[in-house]
């Protein structure tokens, strides 16, 4: 007959009211230290979903704002290049953008995300569900100025406005971006006698939602 020890004094497990006096303390135990943490936690989560091009719309608006002081010009059109003559000071540091890869990050197809109800001005209901699907993007941003000094600064400014703004990308659908890394993109080598590139790599992670009601019309098209 085995003894187990509570407050140093032995008492016998084949006394029932004992054994329910332990279960009842470990409980209430356990309850008290999950209250430690609060209940009500805030969670972090988007408000909608975003696309790659919301996330360089959003980012463009904000650096434009930020570096309005610097004439700072950010192209909003993917994968454009530099415009002026290679033999030609740049007066007006310019961000451009590539998209390097936008590939599903761990849903290869849409996952269903939760269920809706719609109801008209008639009142009628309209029953549907929210598809969602995350991508992780890699996109690589390249900051041209007329010298080196311009371009240091530009950078400096371009991520500090990305780390103190992640808070608002996430909040509108972007789920996450973190900085990968600087490189040389030797693609630029023919601008660098009269100016000075900076090239940084994000990763950001967007997720896609699309909202299917239980209908057979879609856009306005009736499939019957």
């Amino acid at each position: 007959m085995a003894n187990i020890i509570k407050s140093n004094k032995p008492f016998n497990v084949d006394d029932l009211s004992a054994l329910l006096q332990i279960r009842k303390d470990n409980a209430s135990l356990v309850d008290r230290v999950g209250r430690i943490v609060p209940e009500d936690i805030p969670k972090q989560q988007s408000l909608k979903g975003a696309t790659l091009p919301d996330f360089i719309r959003m980012l463009s608006k904000i650096i434009t704002k930020a570096t309005r002081e610097r004439n700072v010009i950010f192209e909003p059109d993917e994968g454009v290049r530099i415009q002026i003559d290679q033999v030609k000071p740049i007066d007006v540091p310019h961000i451009y953008y590539t998209v390097i890869s936008r590939k599903p990050c761990l849903e290869l197809k849409p996952r269903e995300r939760q269920e809706i109800n719609e109801v008209d001005s008639a009142g009628k209901v309209r029953h549907g569900r929210v598809w969602g699907q995350r991508f992780k993007c890699l996109i690589q941003f390249d900051i041209v100025a007329g010298d080196y000094e311009a371009a240091d600064k530009v950078m400096e400014v371009f991520e500090d406005v990305v780390f103190h703004y992640t808070s608002y990308f996430k909040e509108n659908g972007v789920a996450e971006i973190l900085f990968e890394e600087q490189i040389t993109d030797n693609n630029f080598n023919i601008y660098r006698q009269n100016m000075s590139i900076r090239s940084l790599r994000y990763s950001v992670w967007i997720e896609r939602l699309h909202t299917a009601f239980d209908t057979t019309e879609i856009d306005g098209v009736i499939t019957e």
